[in-house]
This record gives C-alpha cells, sequence and structure tokens, in this order.
C-alpha cells in the first residue's frame, strides 16, 4: 500500500502561520498546502504572481481524521481547532495563503472525487480567458483479508487503503509554459438508482458514460492503445466495468486493448484514486515516448 512519510514535518514561518496555527492545522492541510506551493513552481509560475488573480482552489476528499479529536475538544484553541479540522480548510488555506481570488471548495463524490474535483474547472475554463485552477486530493469497505489488490484477477478478493496527497496546477494550453498532459475533454454521471444497492456500479451508466464521452471528444476509439481503469479488485466492482469497456471500447479493433489499475501497485487512495491514475498514465507515456 502507498503510505506517506514525514507527515509530521512542516515549515510553518515559511508559510507564515502561527504556532498555534500550525499544530490545530489538519496534516491534510498542511501537506495539500506544500503541494500546492510546488505544483505552481513546477509549472514554472512565481506563486507571487498568482496574487489577487481569478484562480481557482478545489480540493477533494471524504473526511479528515482530526474532526474526530479536534471539533469537540474542550481545550480553548481560541477557534483554531474548528478551523484546523473543518474540510472546508484543505482548500480555503490555500487560497488565504496564496491570495486567490476564485473558488475556494471541497467536493467529496467518495472514490470519483479527485476526478470531479478535476472536472469542475472545465466549465470555468471554457467560459473565462484566464482562469488557471488548483485541483487537489486527500485520502481519507471492502478490504482484502490478505492484503493484496488483484484488480481483474480471479482471485479478487478486495483492496488495500493507500494514502495519496496530490495536486495539479490545471491551465490553458496556450498559457503553460511545462505541460505534462492535456486534458481534451471530460465527462461525469451518475448511476442513479440501483436495485442491487447504492454501492454497486452500473455497467450500463458506464457504457453510456463512454459512449457519449467518445461521441463528443471525436476521438476514435480505435485509436486508444491502453485504459487506465478504476479496478478496485472487488467481484462487485471489476466485472461490470470490464464488460462496459468491451462492450464501447472493444468492437472492431484488430489490436487489443492494454487495461490496467494502479491500485495493483499501490492499493486503493479512495477520494484521491483518480489523480494516483493520472501520474501513472503520465509516466507510462513519458517511458513510452523515451523508447523510441
Amino acid at each position: 500500500m502507498g503510505t506517506i512519510n514525514n507527515v509530521k514535518n512542516f515549515d510553518a514561518n515559511f508559510f507564515g502561520l502561527s504556532f498555534e496555527q500550525t499544530h490545530t492545522l489538519s496534516p491534510e492541510a498542511r501537506m495539500l498546502l506544500e503541494h500546492s506551493y510546488e505544483a505552481i513552481i513546477d509549472a514554472g509560475i512565481n506563486p507571487k504572481q498568482l496574487r489577487g488573480k481569478d484562480t481557482a482552489v478545489i480540493m477533494a476528499t471524504s473526511y479528515t481524521e482530526l474532526q474526530k479529536s479536534s471539533l469537540y475538544n474542550t481545550t480553548q484553541l481560541g477557534g483554531h481547532n474548528i478551523i484546523g479540522c473543518s474540510k472546508s480548510t484543505l482548500a480555503n488555506m490555500i487560497s488565504y495563503h496564496f491570495d486567490l481570488k476564485g473558488p475556494s471548495y471541497v467536493v467529496d463524490s467518495a472514490c470519483s472525487s479527485s476526478l470531479y474535483a478535476l472536472a469542475r474547472p472545465y466549465p470555468l475554463n471554457r467560459v473565462k480567458e484566464q482562469c488557471p485552477a488548483i485541483p487537489g486530493s486527500r485520502d481519507i469497505g471492502v478490504l482484502s483479508f490478505n492484503g493484496y489488490c488483484r484488480p481483474f484477477d480471479i482471485a479478487a478478493n478486495g483492496y488495500v487503503r493507500s494514502e495519496t496527497v496530490s495536486v495539479i496546477y490545471l491551465q490553458k494550453v496556450k498559457n503553460a509554459k511545462r505541460i505534462y498532459a492535456i486534458c481534451p475533454h471530460i465527462k461525469l454521471n451518475c448511476d442513479g438508482y440501483k436495485e442491487e444497492g447504492i454501492t454497486y456500479p452500473s455497467s450500463f451508466m458506464q457504457s453510456t458514460l463512454l459512449t457519449e464521452f467518445y461521441n463528443e471528444c471525436g476521438i476514435p476509439t480505435s485509436c486508444l492503445d491502453y485504459i487506465e481503469a478504476h479496478g478496485t479488485g472487488t467481484k462487485a466492482g471489476d466485472p461490470p466495468e470490464i464488460s462496459a469497456i468491451s462492450n464501447v471500447l472493444c468492437n472492431n479493433r484488430e489490436t487489443p486493448l492494454m487495461i490496467g489499475s494502479i491500485k495493483s501497485n499501490l492499493g486503493h487512495a479512495e477520494p484521491a484514486s483518480g489523480f494516483t491514475q493520472i501520474a501513472k498514465v503520465k509516466q507510462l507515456s513519458l517511458l513510452s515516448t523515451s523508447e523510441f
């Protein structure tokens, strides 16, 4: 499983936070603040250039562990404990520190949270000429009893949970100084009602989403070489997903379509899992390019 090291390390002076603020701020908020700074720098931008700009901050998470110990803490902490354990702080602290004036909020749609966070800036960028965004995600079932995650395997018996903190600096291609990947189109849907229950995926709705997506973006499915799937290693989730991929993407193909899931390498990062998938596919792309 993926684990995060040095959780307690944080340079409060660098970010201009007081001792009280730092020690009542959740580890997730501290790490997302650090990763946001790194993402901005890595994009070739001086963070000071963003001050006062219409930049959105959209974070994805399901809950913060600090809420249980801090929300009802009777210790007099000047209200910092309430701010520190709030989910909204994960986004608002970043907007506050960098003085960003765009939308700042947290999304929670369970395991798809990070991809929802990635999708939210899309309409903003279509409407506005200049509106970069900083989507990020933080992990918090159906767990494997022997500690192995085997997506699409006959021996699959659930997944192991993984920790992930990940941030992307998202902007228009024409404004970017450094490009790791391009998102040509994005689309979301929801299963709605299912007789099996809310936790069971719908192969029909997944098929519908894939069909509509490729019809809208204009990319022929025959051009696809690889699909990074959700692939949790559960018997409830994998068969419907494989069925949808096969029905929509594998018709009239002359070559096999390769599929995979990062969860076989590091486990299921739940709300943050979408960003681990993006990182994996980006790395595969870089490796493929270097071979030629």
